[in-house]
């Protein structure tokens, strides 16, 4: 009986499965589909499950940053293959390098130094095969002495911090063979540096080559009539000149001797460790003059002398990690900004603002309709608010037109003032100058937004900030450089070639030139001469005159002072900080920090007004209630007996706000005070960074990922008009007569071709 019931159940169980082959058979297509689905679905959610488990930072994490030449950018907004977003997804689907910007490579260096989980860093650099690239790119970190100097001092303070938590403070530069010096002026801040037995250090020194061209353009029939202003604005003498001029000559080697000791003092410093100091030389910095003048070194002699740790490869880096995870720069940072953008700021309540609400003047707004911007107001002059800085790039060659050009800086600069989260603009320049219209637009929108805005801008100098790069800055609130960024060059220099009829007969060409006005200003077959020439040199001399003008007003220096640092000298940064041109020595992101801090101080005074307009409106309100219900004659005599009062309590008239703004902090559950915080920059912890130009896409994308809705629900739209409209009051309101600077227009003559560079 049970052999037939397993035999009947065997029948019944095969007619089930073949009924049901034979309907997936008949819905073949559909089966298909369905399982495809599901099989990408499932793959999917297990590909996500394994990509956050390995974004995850876990305690004893080590960073392994690939660096390649043009991975490190000062800024991909805007750029030749679109701006931002779309930008960075063309360049992956077309294969192109994968980069981080400078400021991103600092601040996630930064967090890493903090990090307690992060234990190393390792970096390797190695030419970019990913997404098709053929890897042809010299091994080289791409950057020039000042961008090392700001990534050096990263390294360094990685080094430190580390040390302090206990983890040594080891950090690891991979490479088969030095290509360039600026590579290894960045890995010796690395305490290890490992480099195959075959390579090279190439440690020979600076020097600068220069082509003259006079000779070569006489030949041809080519005449070159130069304006410089003054003796050391040499940038058109290499086809003015035969040789280089003895003041280019001067300059230039003070240069090259001030960025050289530079060198060898930070490579001694950081390396002096490991140099052994037995025998001759006795110092490090010795050794490292002595290696630059045997230079280039083999790997042996380059250990050998301390300058290298060891031989290795690039691909014997699972030996130092070990059993700890690694995990990519580029992740960490990604993934480190996603956790502090998730640490909420705890906003402390209202309550701690007690001596400001507890003023009898204050206690007036509460029957106004307008108390709830009191809240607001209050907000800004909390500590704990994160300020939000807005970035604007000035980059390569300054021209009139196009998208990096001095109209959409401009604009640039407006839209960060325009943007109610930003308190203050960082302004990042690395450009040896331009156009002279061009600089004027850019330096005229950096007085307007601090003017009309009352938001300061703070200028970071990249590794050139020059001529007209450095006309466009002056004006800023504080500049920032580094020991090794070349600066100056307050001159101007204009070129234009003449044709002669020597070139015409070689080439088998006539000219007729016909003028309805007799001003042959213009042509290139006529050298300047007579009225021509001196309309010339005139406006020279006056595009001179106020660079030098703008200059000493910006840095608030003498006209003799300006003069001795004119003339188109250029300066490293620390010869610049001695002489008045930068303010401060340090990187981006402490150009950051300090705009950040001067923005605090923007909302704090922004705060004060506001508080004295809205109550001197509702005390203008209340007083003439009084006045109408009949109690008393006038306003003057209201404001007598509020006077009278005052003087009974024997306080005198006080301020609303107190001009300190010393506020009572209370535990809300002990009531205990616990003092004043105040408002420290710190680029992690309390400043989130915006950069512009921002598409509007891009705009809405960025406020709602960064600040969620915490801004629209503490400042409404009706409080930032009005603080629109206390910033644009007359020179005479409390803002305007502080932020108020002239404003400086110039009209120039494009024909002459007339350059800051």
């Amino acid at each position: 009986m049970s052999s037939q019931y397993d035999a009947h159940s065997a029948r019944k169980r095969a007619g089930v499965f073949a009924r049901s082959g034979r309907f997936l058979w008949r819905h073949k297509k559909t089966t298909l589909l369905v399982s495809g689905m599901a099989y990408f679905a499932l793959k999917y959610r297990v590909n996500a499950a394994l990509k956050e488990l390995d974004s995850q930072i876990i305690d004893g994490t080590d960073l392994i940053w690939h660096i390649n030449h043009g991975s490190i950018v000062e800024s991909t907004i805007p750029s030749r293959m679109g701006p931002g977003l779309i930008g960075k997804l063309l360049r992956k689907l077309t294969g192109g390098t994968k980069e981080i910007t400078m400021l991103d490579a600092l601040v996630s260096l930064e967090m890493a130094a903090d990090d307690k989980r992060i234990k190393s860093l390792i970096v390797r650099v190695t030419p970019d095969l990913s997404n098709g690239n053929k890897g042809t790119e010299p091994l080289s970190v791409g950057l020039g002495i000042a961008q090392v100097q700001e990534l050096r001092q990263a390294v360094e303070t990685f080094r430190s911090k580390k040390a302090k938590q206990g983890d040594g403070g080891r950090t690891y530069f991979y490479i088969d063979s030095f290509d360039d010096q600026m590579t290894y002026y960045l890995a010796s801040a690395f305490s290890d540096i490992i480099v195959q037995p075959t390579g090279y250090v190439p440690l020979v020194g600076l020097s600068s080559t220069q082509l003259y061209f006079k000779r070569l353009t006489e030949k041809i029939g080519v005449k070159v009539h130069v304006e410089a202003r003054k003796e050391y604005k040499s940038v058109v003498a290499p086809f003015s000149q035969s040789s280089m001029p003895e003041k280019h000559r001067e300059n230039l080697i003070s240069i090259l001797h001030s960025l050289n000791d530079t060198l060898v003092k930070d490579i001694a410093v950081t390396r002096g460790a490991s140099i052994p100091g037995n025998g001759e030389p006795a110092t490090a910095e010795a050794v490292v003059r002595s290696a630059m003048e045997v230079g280039p070194l083999d790997a042996a002699h380059a250990v050998k002398l301390g300058l290298v740790s060891g031989h290795g490869y690039a691909f014997d880096i699972e030996s130092i990690v070990g059993p700890r995870k690694a995990m990519g720069f580029y992740s960490y940072g990604e993934r480190r900004r996603e956790e502090i953008k998730d640490e909420r700021v705890e906003v402390e309540s209202q309550r701690i603002f007690r001596n400001i609400y507890d003023n009898p003047a204050i206690k007036l707004l509460r029957k106004d309709k307008t108390v709830h911007k009191l809240t607001q107001i209050s907000d800004m002059l909390n500590p704990t608010l994160p300020v939000t800085v807005g970035v604007v790039y000035l980059l390569g060659t300054i021209e009139r037109l196009g998208t990096e050009g001095s109209h959409a800086i401009a604009a640039a600069l407006k839209q960060a003032a325009l943007d109610p989260h930003v308190t203050a603009i960082v302004l990042r320049i690395d450009s040896g100058g331009g156009d002279v219209i061009a600089s004027d637009t850019i330096a005229a929108a950096v007085d307007y937004v601090q003017t009309k805005f009352g938001k300061p801008v703070v200028a970071s100098y990249g590794n050139i900030s020059a001529s007209g790069a450095y006309y466009s800055s002056t004006s800023c609130k504080r500049i920032f450089a580094s020991p090794g960024t070349i600066t100056g060059s307050i001159g101007v220099a204009s070129m234009r070639p003449v044709f002669t009829q020597k070139l015409l007969d070689f080439v088998g060409t006539n000219v007729e030139e016909l003028y309805t006005i007799d001003n042959p200003c213009n042509s290139v077959f006529r050298e300047p001469e007579g009225e021509v020439l001196e309309r010339y040199q005139r406006t020279i001399d006056k595009i001179y005159n106020d660079f030098t003008a703008r200059v000493a007003r910006g840095r608030g220096l003498t006209a003799e002072h300006t003069e001795s640092v004119a003339k188109g000298q250029v300066f490293t940064g620390q010869q610049a900080l001695g002489n008045g041109l930068v303010d401060e020595i340090g990187g981006f992101t402490r150009a950051v920090e300090h705009a950040a801090q001067l923005g605090h101080e923007a909302r704090v005074l922004i705060a004060n007004n506001l508080f004295r307009y809205y109550i001197e409106r509702v005390k203008w309100t209340q007083g003439h209630k009084v006045v109408a219900s009949g109690q008393t004659a006038s306003l003057s005599e209201l404001q007598k007996m509020v006077n009278d009062d005052e003087k009974e309590d024997g306080a005198g008239p006080r301020d609303v706000v107190p001009k300190d703004f010393v506020v009572e902090i209370v535990d809300e559950d002990s009531g205990v005070k616990t003092g004043l915080k105040q408002y420290k920059a710190d680029i992690i912890k309390n400043i989130r960074i915006k950069e512009f130009p921002e598409t509007e896409s891009q705009a809405r994308s960025m406020v709602t990922r960064l600040f969620g809705s915490f801004f629209g629900s503490t400042v409404s739209e009706s409080l930032k008009q009005e603080i629109n409209q206390l910033l644009s009051m007359d020179s005479g309101s409390a803002l305007g007569s502080n932020l108020s600077q002239p404003q400086h227009n110039q009209t120039r003559l494009e024909s002459y071709n007339v350059k800051f560079k």
